[in-house]
């Protein structure tokens, strides 16, 4: 699209971003990971957990990646994970040209259980809490197709708090 950001677009673009980070906490929490590689992420992704996991930040397809979530959510019998406070970084409307990326900044939220003796998700596993921060890009080729052109190019977790289970 050339010329001026307008505000139309804008706010396509802003409500775009929104839907693809939620639908990354929806996919991990439902276990549709080809959601992960369909409609959120990048082909190849920069993935840093290393303030929450002993692995360290590294460029990985988002099909690898897909394949690593699930098998870290397939040890624990339900998950929730919750995005909030967005932050978007987006030109305002005719200030400058659309973009082709942008920076999100964001509050996480994970609660992992397992189920008790009696059956009932009770057990907590853990409940951690951070600070997401992403990049996204615009893919062109899916915009034109009338798909949501936003995928996340970088992930980084920033862990500030973790609780831990039995």
């Amino acid at each position: 699209m050339a010329g001026t950001y307008d505000v139309q677009t804008y706010l396509l673009d802003r409500a775009n971003i929104h839907d693809t980070i939620f639908r990354m906490t929806y996919a991990f929490d439902t276990r549709t990971f080809s959601v992960l590689v369909d409609s959120v992420y990048t082909p190849t992704v920069h993935i840093d957990y290393s303030s929450i996991m002993d692995r360290p930040a590294e460029d990985i397809s988002s099909t690898s990646w897909a394949q690593n979530v699930d098998s870290l959510l397939a040890k624990h019998d339900s998950t929730q994970h919750s995005i909030a406070d967005m932050l978007i970084e987006l030109p305002q409307p005719g200030t400058a040209a659309r973009p082709d990326t942008c920076s999100v900044v964001a509050y996480g939220n994970a609660w992992i259980y397992k189920r008790d003796a009696e059956g009932q998700l009770r057990t907590m596993v853990r409940r951690n809490g951070g600070r997401y921060e992403f990049e996204l890009k615009r893919l062109d080729e899916l915009e034109a197709k009338g798909q949501n052109p936003w995928r996340i190019s970088l992930q980084r977790v920033l862990l500030t708090f973790q609780d831990v289970g039995p």
